[in-house]
């Protein structure tokens, strides 16, 4: 028996009950052999240049690595989302978070579009993603 289940999930990243705010990813890859050496993509429809609205919790993880003499410090954003919601992310997908605001309308996080850098299922049901700001 799961412990969790579908409706766990839409909970977890809905933004009227839960930790979620909204976004967009968009499948950017073109072709069936993308640009990276050796790898194809598998799934039927990845990389299709499609867009999905999907809601998804945001996170930036501190860290720090230590060196000789000076940490370099900074932060990881990091995006939590239902695998069902976005079942073709791939590397270099782009996503796009809307700005996070308070019930006044100030804006506490403006929107920002990232690249996906790491897909990391978790087998159950979610998917975090580790990403990096686009240019």
């Amino acid at each position: 028996m799961a412990l969790e289940s579908a409706a766990d999930f839409s909970s977890y990243v809905d933004s009227s009950v839960g930790f979620g705010i909204t976004g967009t990813f968009f499948e950017v890859q073109s072709v069936l052999w993308d640009s990276r050496p050796g790898l194809i993509d598998t799934w039927y429809d990845i990389d299709s240049g499609a867009s999905q609205n999907i809601s998804l919790i945001m996170d930036e993880d501190y860290f720090a690595i230590e060196g000789n003499s000076i940490a370099a410090e900074g932060y990881q954003p990091r995006a939590t989302l239902k695998a069902s919601d976005a079942p073709y992310i791939s590397h270099q997908d782009k996503l796009l978070v809307n700005a996070v605001t308070t019930d006044q309308g100030n804006v506490i996080k403006p929107e920002t579009t990232y690249l996906v850098v790491e897909v990391q299922p978790d087998n159950v049901g979610m998917l975090t993603l580790v990403l990096e700001e686009a240019a």
